[in-house]
């Protein structure tokens, strides 16, 4: 090839900082993109003519994973009251459920494309029904499937697991990669907690996790609001088992220990929650939607105590009817606000490298010659920090 075809065969792309998704982060690097999206190369004092780079302002960084979204609520977007706590929440959406399909899936796909606009790359979403599939089988976005169960009564397990299965089965045979998880501690019976914990071929698994106070009041006491919308839905408050400990040491050992795990929300997580669950767990992601827990229970986590254990953090956007928009920006500029000692390279790796590296896709999160990671541009920066004026747009 010659080299002025060379040239135009590729894009050249620069920006005062490139933030490569591990952690790292290059000033004034010239990324060399192939036209099937692939990086050819990427460093600094590259020989380009002038005139064929394209310059971007503020940074550069790879696409983003959002690794918690449920996008089957997203015609609920607006219709559920905030601040409510979770169970409220809970209560609100299972009064709303049913809505015509068409309105359903017309949301599903509005929703698909936000996020595709926003930069967002791969999804690990929950799935409780088959509604999404269609709309994945035919995104841009790359799809990992959560088909979550939950069923507190023991007699339910063996149905319950079942319908899941079947949900695993359709999703794959659409080439939608997919895991059976259970919906959250308090939602799930030990026997069901087995049945997932054996299912065969689950690389990855999901837990909501900690999202109020009432879930560890549940496990130190056997009592509290959790509790009561326990009861108001059929359960019997002799089938549980008080811990006299928080939620998370009170379940984690029930799951598989070397299998990846994401834990989601931790809003109540303390640090000896934080100590127990990485000494237990082999391979475990933390996964914050800080703007969801504002939506739910008005209240963050308290994410500089993670950052201080040295865990592995990742970001998800929850679902339109518990977050304004779904947006992996939008949940970093509220951490930064809230937290501003955590940098924006930090926000960077747990929005690409380590999403990726949680839902196993070598190719996302990280800018590196060969993977295939999408190229953004975060610009309206604040120096150094991101600011509420900043805005995302995808190159790549």
């Amino acid at each position: 090839m010659h080299l002025e075809q060379y040239f135009m065969s590729k894009r050249f792309l620069q920006s005062p900082s490139v933030h490569l998704g591990n952690g790292n982060t290059l000033e004034n690097a010239i990324i060399v993109l192939n036209a099937d999206g692939s990086i050819e190369n990427i460093g600094i004092n590259l020989e380009v003519p002038s005139d064929k780079i394209e310059h971007f302002e503020g940074l550069l960084c790879p696409g983003f994973i959002n690794t918690h979204c449920h996008l089957e609520l997203s015609h609920l977007k607006g219709k559920v009251k905030e601040k409510t706590k979770l169970n409220g929440f809970i209560r609100e959406v299972q009064a709303l459920r049913n809505v015509e399909k068409e309105i359903v899936d017309a949301a599903i796909i509005a929703a698909d494309e936000e996020m595709h606009a926003n930069g967002i790359v791969a999804v690990g979403d929950i799935s409780n029904t088959t509604a999404t599939y269609e709309c994945k089988q035919a995104s841009a976005i790359y799809y990992h499937s959560f088909i979550e169960l939950f069923a507190f009564n023991p007699a339910m397990a063996k149905e319950t697991f079942e319908k899941g299965l079947t949900l695993k089965k359709e999703a794959e045979t659409k080439n939608i990669n997919a895991s059976i998880v259970p919906h959250a501690p308090y939602s799930v019976s030990d026997l069901l907690f087995e049945k997932i914990a054996n299912a065969k071929n689950n690389a990855i698994l999901s837990i909501h996790n900690q999202e109020t106070a009432a879930e560890n009041e549940l496990f130190q006491k056997g009592e509290g609001k959790m509790m009561e919308m326990l009861l108001k839905f059929g359960n019997k408050k002799e089938d549980f088992k008080i811990t006299a400990k928080n939620s998370l040491p009170s379940y984690l050992s029930k799951l598989p220990t070397e299998k990846p795990l994401l834990l989601v929300h931790n809003t109540y997580s303390n640090q000896e929650d934080i100590a127990f669950a990485e000494k237990l767990h082999q391979n475990l992601y933390w996964c914050f939607c800080p703007n969801a827990n504002l939506y739910i229970e008005n209240r963050l986590a308290d994410i500089p105590s993670f950052v201080a254990a040295g865990v592995k953090i990742t970001l998800g956007t929850d679902s339109l009817a518990s977050n304004h928009q779904l947006s992996i920006l939008e949940e970093m500029k509220t951490i930064q606000q809230a937290f501003p000692e955590i940098s924006t390279a930090q926000l960077i790796k747990w929005a690409t490298k380590n999403g990726a590296n949680f839902l196993g896709l070598e190719q996302y999160g990280e800018l590196k010659v060969g993977s295939k990671s999408g190229i953004l541009q975060l610009h309206k920066l604040n120096g150094k920090q991101l600011g509420e004026h900043a805005t995302v747009n995808r190159i790549a």
